[in-house]
């Protein structure tokens, strides 16, 4: 559906209808990952997964899809080195959970032409978010891969992207490394040294997009995708509470029911619909032990635990527990998300 704003430029200029599209996207992008050979050695996969637990928290934190499409929630995925059976499970959980479609990629190509492809379904971009590893000058969706070169994103293609696919009051987030600094800097940005933002990735993307990006001039860590210190250290006595929760919850039902059936059957011999046990009370539902995070951090490991059973990979359908954060390096530069207005 288009629907029209109409206003003057001036009193020498007539009335123009400028088309405003009413159906917005809220798109997430993930980018492929690679394992270590010392991962693959001892099986660690967490890592390999961190893109797409983060992808599903943020695809969570978008508003709700609607029915008529209107609303879109919309999950891309580069797929080299993701299993099928992986690959299938994350589409179910978006789809079936989070009503969001969801849609394979293989080149960089194929990520312009989907973004830019808005234009002409007459839709707008609302938020696009981008997870993925990074260089200076470079979105790497397929970093250390056999398809790296295909799938890297550089000023070249940030130039491709059109501003008419995104909503005048649309907002752009990178996770990856150093998308927001414009110098080669490893360790540190030395005092007095010019980080030249104006020639960032961010800054280029903004240009072309006309649309806000925010993004880290240092690099990004994906390390609290399963909790925090304190999460990780809290799991296993927030599991036990719930699951003491869960067991005294059983009783009480049991308790409940049967205490139901007893008062039932002597009002029935009392014919008095009011009558009470003389000797009996009703049963106490148990007070919980378990916080609301105690709660939040068993949904996710449990979550992780059974698609590590099934698929061989820690799939979170909650998504990740924590967002990404800055990184330690280089220093001298914002330990956070900095904002790159269009030129």
């Amino acid at each position: 559906m288009t629907t029209f704003h109409t206003g003057t430029t001036s009193a020498q200029h007539a009335i123009r209808q400028i088309p405003i599209a009413l159906q917005r996207d809220f798109i997430t992008v993930v980018g492929a990952s690679h394992m270590t050979m010392m991962e693959r050695l001892r099986g660690q996969k967490g890592n390999k997964m961190r893109f797409i637990n983060q992808g599903i928290r943020q695809i969570r934190r978008y508003p709700e899809a609607s029915a008529d499409d209107t609303t879109q929630r919309i999950f891309l995925i580069f797929t080299e080195d993701y299993e099928r059976p992986l690959l299938d499970a994350v589409k179910d959980v978006l789809e079936s959970r989070y009503k969001a479609k969801y849609q394979e990629l293989d080149s960089i190509a194929h990520l312009l032409d989907f973004i830019n492809s808005r234009i002409a379904e007459k839709r707008e971009i609302k938020q696009l978010d981008l997870f993925a590893h990074g260089l200076v000058g470079a979105i790497e969706f397929g970093y250390e891969l056999a398809k790296a070169d295909s799938y890297r994103m550089r000023d070249a293609q940030a130039r491709m992207l059109e501003p008419e696919a995104f909503d005048l009051r649309g907002k752009i987030y990178s996770y990856a490394c150093r998308t927001g600094l414009g110098i080669d800097a490893d360790v540190y940005v030395n005092e007095g040294e010019d980080p030249l933002y104006e020639q960032s990735l961010a800054q280029l993307i903004a240009n072309a997009t006309q649309t806000p990006v925010w993004a880290f001039p240092r690099r990004s860590n994906y390390d609290q995708t399963y909790g925090n210190t304190d999460d990780r250290a809290n799991l296993e006595s927030a599991s036990r509470r719930v699951q003491a929760d869960k067991r005294a919850m059983d009783r009480y039902e049991l308790q409940l029911s049967s205490y139901q059936k007893r008062i039932a059957a002597h009002r029935l011999s009392s014919e008095d619909t009011n009558n009470q046990l003389p000797t009996e009370t009703p049963p106490r539902e148990p007070v919980k032990l378990a916080t609301a995070q105690d709660e939040l951090l068993a949904r996710h490991a449990k979550s992780r635990d059974a698609y590590e059973r099934t698929i061989g990979y820690p799939l979170d359908a909650e998504g990740a527990v924590r967002p990404v954060r800055a990184g330690d390096s280089p220093t001298g530069v914002p330990a956070a998300l900095r904002e790159y207005t269009p030129l």
